[in-house]
């Protein structure tokens, strides 16, 4: 272009009306929509955006509530709740001393030229940062109270000085950041009780409670690092009544909130572990005395952190339980058994059961060797289940295991007879030192032989002669019906709901005749006259439990065939029995029952533990079995007191390991020991049992 001539100004390429429309009603539709769009969010789905945006912005906090109370029938407490303390470490205050610590890593990995991996390096930061706080907490916890004109305080560590929480558990705060990140990170979950294992040098509850003070002093309250209480479940009498109680263990599965809305409760939800009955009432009453959940809404921080508390609604403690053990005779029960012991020293393996005659509420039930539920409140240590394992701990003997009744079962034998009239409660037969079975002795317990023996004698001395040849004229058919009258293979403590114990004996119960033989694998073979035998004097293919037999103590004392035992009280209980009836033996047959089991204190197998002033009916029994190949006893006592108007019925039995144990010898103290507590109590309980007319012991 020369210089000083002007630009040629050319016209505009015609744009056609065709494209303007066309922009514009792209643009227009372009409009519409967004407009339509918004409108629908508006109006349509502004309630499912709202939840949406809530559950980004809010979370629900579940809190467990605290376990209902258990008592005994006086209202002493048997489990029961008590406050623990923990430190936790705030998390989102901690940020920022992790970022430190994260920056220096990485500025000393680069400067190494290692390879940088960001995530190894932020865990590794925060352990350090938590690992820092807690050498400090420790440091406070080890250091005891100045004394007076002591000018230092010299440092001391407490007896657990290698506790596992002196450490950072890695595991544990991965899995925290996974599944809790906002809440609070436990350090020490029991600064009070830092290993409740009863071992020698564990802390004293005075220590204990000294270290939450020097930690209150010195820590602020407002700080990263914090003492937090929450409710634990305590057994003021450790191991006593251990299989009843049972124990609790962790749970993320709460009970339910109260009080709140369905909108809140389809939020986000963060749970604090709760407990839940893992044995005993604990386990079989967990939903009375789990309590209601309470709960706290907080809005949250882009990182995923609490930010403010909207609303809180607490937690609502569970129900109490009142059961029907009386702790004083629970306490002799267990301490009788604790004096049974082996030649080497060790526990001999057992169960004593105390009921009331009238209503079935049962006493006292023991079992040995058990456990102590405070060391299973919090975490359980593999070595302790193992302990408790490898002893047979944990089977409740009273309840769940079964055993051949041995000699208790010569009155059901007898009773058996009575009814079905192959013996008179006067007649006399010749008992010598054996009776031939075809082409086998039986042998008698008393090698020289008792010879004339009628009914009471039986009873007193526990003639397995009597009893051999009385049942083989009743029959297996008849001896296994009267065992099931009294409810030798059912099922007890069974409701409506299940069972009031977990997984009493049911299906492993044996009340043996022709027919269960014959279902027998291996070849069992046909039902045989020794078989009868056997079964007369309460060996063979018979099982049942120690609590059967107590029932069945309780059932004779009222002179009916059933009794429904119970571990809760209840003081309306009427006495009735579901499925009881009369025993229907005449008056001077039942009397001569009686009396034969009064004689065998008085004279016979149960001499030696007679009670002054306390007259009282008992059979002793002494079984056979096999243990660890080797041929042992099992050691019976069974009975009720008073003689006359009995009130309280009573088992016990002893798994002997040789055959130096006796129903007498060796069950028969314990019953002793818990008769004597009774004695010294009884005005406490129910009324004594009227026996029906004509059936009083003489």
């Amino acid at each position: 272009m020369r210089e000083g001539t002007r630009p040629e100004i050319l016209p505009s390429t015609p744009v056609s009306k065709a494209r303007l429309l066309t922009v514009f009603g792209l643009m227009a539709s372009g409009m519409f929509y967004v407009m339509v769009g918004l409108g629908v969010r508006q109006l349509v789905q502004s309630g499912e955006l709202k939840v949406q945006s809530d559950s980004q912005s809010r979370r629900v906090v579940l809190i467990p509530p605290a376990r209902g109370v258990i008592h005994d029938r006086g209202g002493h407490v048997l489990v029961e709740n008590r406050v623990r303390w923990s430190v936790r470490a705030d998390l989102p205050e901690l940020q920022q001393q992790v970022r430190a610590a994260y920056l220096r890593s990485l500025r000393l990995a680069r400067s190494a030229k290692t390879p940088v991996d960001a995530d190894a390096l932020l865990e590794q930061a925060r352990v350090q940062v938590l690992q820092e706080w807690l050498d400090k907490v420790w440091t406070v916890i080890d250091t005891p109270e100045r004394k007076p004109g002591s000018p230092t305080a010299r440092r001391k560590e407490v007896p657990l000085a290698k506790h596992k929480e002196r450490k950072v558990n890695v595991e544990e705060l991965r899995k925290h950041l996974r599944e809790r990140r906002a809440l609070p990170f436990t350090l020490i979950a029991d600064l009070a009780f830092p290993d409740p294992t009863g071992k020698e040098g564990a802390p004293t509850p005075e220590e204990g409670n000294r270290s939450v003070a020097r930690f209150i002093e010195q820590f602020p309250s407002d700080g990263p690092i914090r003492l937090e209480s929450d409710i634990v479940r305590s057994y003021p009498n450790g191991p006593m009544a251990a299989h009843v109680l049972g124990y609790v263990k962790d749970t993320d599965v709460l009970p339910e909130p109260a009080e709140i809305d369905q909108e809140v409760l389809a939020l986000q939800k963060l749970k604090h572990t709760g407990k839940t009955g893992a044995a005993g009432v604990e386990l079989t009453f967990n939903a009375d005395i789990s309590g209601t959940s309470g709960w706290e809404l907080w809005s949250k921080t882009s990182a995923g952190y609490n930010h403010e508390l909207i609303r809180k609604v607490d937690p609502q403690r569970g129900g109490d339980i009142m059961l029907s053990l009386d702790v004083g005779i629970q306490k002799t029960a267990e301490a009788s058994l604790a004096k049974i012991r082996a030649p080497d020293g060790t526990l001999l393996p057992g169960a004593a059961i105390m009921m009331d005659v009238r209503t079935g509420e049962i006493l006292a039930i023991a079992s040995q060797p058990g456990f102590d539920p405070n060391r299973l409140a919090g975490r359980v240590t593999s070595a302790y289940y193992d302990e408790i394992d490898g002893k047979g701990g944990w089977l409740n003997r009273a309840t769940q295991g079964l055993y051949a009744p041995g000699s208790t079962f010569k009155v059901i034998n007898a009773m058996a007879a009575l009814r079905k009239g192959t013996v008179q409660w006067d007649d006399v037969l010749d008992c010598g030192p054996s009776f031939r079975v075809g082409n086998r002795d039986f042998p008698e317990h008393d090698p020289q032989g008792y010879g004339p023996v009628d009914l009471e004698v039986m009873l007193a001395v526990s003639c397995n002669v009597w009893n051999y040849q009385v049942g083989l004229r009743t029959g297996v058919d008849a001896i296994a019906a009267e065992a099931r009258r009294f409810g030798l293979d059912s099922q007890l403590l069974v409701t409506a709901d299940g069972t009031e114990l977990p997984y009493p004996a049911g299906r492993g119960l044996v009340v043996p005749d022709a027919a269960y033989k014959a279902r027998l694998p291996n070849g069992a073979g046909p039902w045989s006259p020794g078989d009868t035998a056997n079964l007369s004097i309460g060996q063979g293919y018979l099982l049942t439990t120690p609590l059967h037999m107590a029932c069945f103590a309780a059932s004779l004392a009222r002179g009916q065939t059933r009794t429904v035992p119970t571990i809760i009280h209840d003081p309306r209980r009427d006495g009735r029995h579901a499925g009881a009836e009369p025993i229907g033996l005449r008056p001077d047959q039942m009397a001569a029952i009686r009396a034969g089991m009064e004689r065998c204190v008085e004279e016979g197998t149960a001499r030696s533990l007679q009670i002054p002033g306390l007259p009282y009916a008992a059979k002793t029994g002494t079984s056979e079995y096999f243990k660890l190949g080797a041929k042992a006893h099992l050691g019976w006592f069974i009975g009720y007191a008073p003689a006359i108007e009995p009130a309280v019925a009573f088992c016990v039995l002893i798994e002997g390991e040789d055959d130096a144990t006796w129903g007498g010898k060796t069950a028969g103290p314990v019953a002793r020991d818990m008769l004597l507590k009774w004695a010294g109590k009884a005005t406490q309980f129910d009324a004594p049992v009227q026996a029906p007319p004509g059936e009083a012991a003489r």
